[in-house]
């Protein structure tokens, strides 16, 4: 019979715990093969972490608490060290003193005693780990169906092209990047390499771009996907570590005005716009118009201006423009009216643009310290990008095919396979693995997946390589594929790069330095082929005499013909 006492419930907690630990053990001391699988345990750790903590955090609780909790604990072990035996019918005789607490006891026993004799087919309440269940995602978010359990649930949390955690999906990003006013267009791949580089020198955000809702949120949602990454692909590391970290050197770099690209603490940009109004009309030039300091307007005419200096409304401005100057000027404490009324309005706004400055150099220090926990990750994200930018469509289509092998491999089924598909799907696959693939000579594999004969190697020429340097030193195998990679995608980028036309003057060349050089020479040829052409042609003045069309010109042009 389960007991339903706080020191019971303590104990189980404990029990709870120590399970959980050797569970945690025995998760972590077999090593993962694949990325995938590391990634799978680290998940199942830290949920086991949690319910460590979560379980810890209740008996701190139970030991350290006050008031009615720790009353009720101490008459509960009173009554379990001196308390009296509800009956005394399995007493021994009146002749034989025994102690209240064995009293106590044995009446307990045979309460749970009878109980087992009762239901005797009860299961015991004992509790049970299954790790299989921990799939890594919090109980509350698979209450809610937000991630729904099984052993897939990791292709759920990342998208295609983060590929499991192994690289960064800043797509989105990078589109409302490039949107923001005032910014320059770049491609992805420099994104990649200058995402965190928003203060300072180094940034391509103008000063007024800044002050804008867009690049807000674009600054908070790009921090939080960051966060949200480095959360899925460490779950056990302490993620808000950076954070407060970050933040808290922010904080002493911005009183210390040390902040890279906000030295002026966001003053600067904050009043720029009222700047920029007061300056420019005041200037008396002609196309910048007459400004009006009372009536806060520009005239672009001096006779408009004139005009306007002799009406009534100007002149009540100006009468409250000498008096709010006169109030300033007084020394009496007790100003008040709408010209006190106004500059605290305006000490309050420059007060709300320079907390609004300062949460979006917060923000930037925090994508900084975050892109540089993630600098082996964008690295990588950037290699990709160049990679899969140089496939062609059938190289793309195989890697797509290969993807979806490698997770058939590690287990995941499609869903609703019956019993008997996992049957046939088994003994296939029984009978798959006893023929192990012997490949010692590492020949390529052929359409049925198994290698090649090696007559058929040696006869298409594959044991010799062929190195591009301008493919980044890709290496083909066979003349075959050699002679064919100057026509794909691979080569054209490259030459891309070099800044040259891949035409069929540059078939068969690899270095970087012949394609160059080959370039300098077709440019030197198709001038002297020029000059050719116009030596070639010959041209008669009017007494018949022949020149040709350069000598022709040059004679004309002195005044000789």
């Amino acid at each position: 019979m389960a007991s339903t006492s706080s020191l019971e419930v303590a104990r189980a907690t404990h029990e709870e715990i120590d399970r959980y630990e050797s569970a945690l053990v025995d998760l972590l001391l077999v090593p993962a093969s694949t990325h995938k699988e590391a990634l799978t345990r680290s998940h199942k750790a830290s949920e086991v972490l949690d319910r460590i903590v979560e379980r810890a955090h209740n008996l701190s609780e139970f030991y350290n608490g006050d008031g009615s909790a720790k009353r009720g604990r101490e008459e509960e072990l009173k009554d379990v060290l001196e308390g009296q035996p509800d009956d005394e019918e399995g007493d021994e005789a009146d002749d034989k003193p025994m102690d209240p607490t064995l009293k106590n006891f044995y009446s307990r026993l045979k309460k749970v005693r009878e109980y087992h004799e009762r239901y005797p087919g009860a299961l015991p309440d004992a509790f049970s780990l299954d790790l299989s269940s921990l799939t890594g995602v919090s109980r509350e978010e698979e209450a809610a169906g937000g991630v729904a359990a099984g052993p897939d649930f990791l292709d759920r949390m990342f998208s295609g092209e983060e590929a499991l955690g192994r690289y960064l999906d800043l797509y989105t990003h990078h589109e409302a990047f490039v949107n923001l006013k005032g910014v320059k267009r770049l491609p992805y791949v420099k994104y990649l390499g200058e995402f965190e580089k928003l203060a300072g020198v180094e940034s391509r955000v103008p000063a007024e771009t800044k002050k804008s809702e867009a690049y807000r949120r674009y600054v908070a949602n790009l921090s939080d996907a960051l966060f949200t990454f480095l959360r899925r692909t460490r779950p056990t590391s302490d993620v808000d570590w950076i954070e407060l970290s970050a933040l808290a050197d922010f904080e002493g770099d911005w009183d210390a005005c040390k902040v890279p690209g906000w030295e002026d603490q966001g003053s600067g940009l904050c009043k720029s716009g009222a700047a920029q109004k007061r300056q420019a009309p005041q200037s008396g030039a002609v196309d910048e118009g007459i400004w009006c300091e009372a009536c806060k307007r520009t005239f672009a005419k001096q006779t408009v201006f004139d005009a306007h200096l002799k009406g009534g409304k100007h002149q009540k401005a100006a009468a409250n423009l000498a008096a709010g100057n006169a109030q300033i000027s007084t020394p009496s404490g007790g100003a008040s009216g709408p010209n006190a009324s106004a500059s605290e309005a305006a000490a309050l706004e420059v007060a709300k643009q320079l907390a609004r400055c300062k949460a979006l150099a917060r923000t930037e220090v925090l994508i900084r310290a975050l892109a540089s926990h993630l600098g082996e990750v964008v690295a990588e994200t950037r290699a990709n990008v160049e990679r899969r930018a140089a496939l062609t469509d059938a190289e793309r289509q195989a890697e797509a095919e290969a993807a979806v092998l490698g997770m058939e491999d590690s287990g995941a089924l499609p869903t609703g396979t019956g019993d008997a598909e996992l049957a046939d799907q088994d003994a296939n696959g029984d009978d798959e693995n006893d023929d192990k693939i012997y490949n010692p000579l590492k020949l390529p594999l052929g359409w049925d997946g198994k290698p090649i004969p090696y007559w058929l190697y040696k006869l298409h020429g594959l044991r010799v390589e062929y190195r591009c340097e301008i493919c980044s030193d890709y290496m083909y195998q066979g003349p075959k594929n050699f002679d064919r990679h100057f026509s794909e995608s691979r080569h054209a980028f490259g030459m891309r790069a070099l800044g040259l036309p891949n035409t069929k003057h540059f078939h068969g060349i690899t270095k970087i330095e012949d394609a160059l050089a080959l370039a300098e020479k077709l440019k030197k040829q198709g001038k002297q082929q020029t000059e050719a052409e116009n030596d070639a042609e010959e041209v008669e003045d009017e007494h018949g005499n022949t020149y040709t069309k350069r000598t022709y010109e040059l004679l004309k042009r002195q005044g000789i013909i």
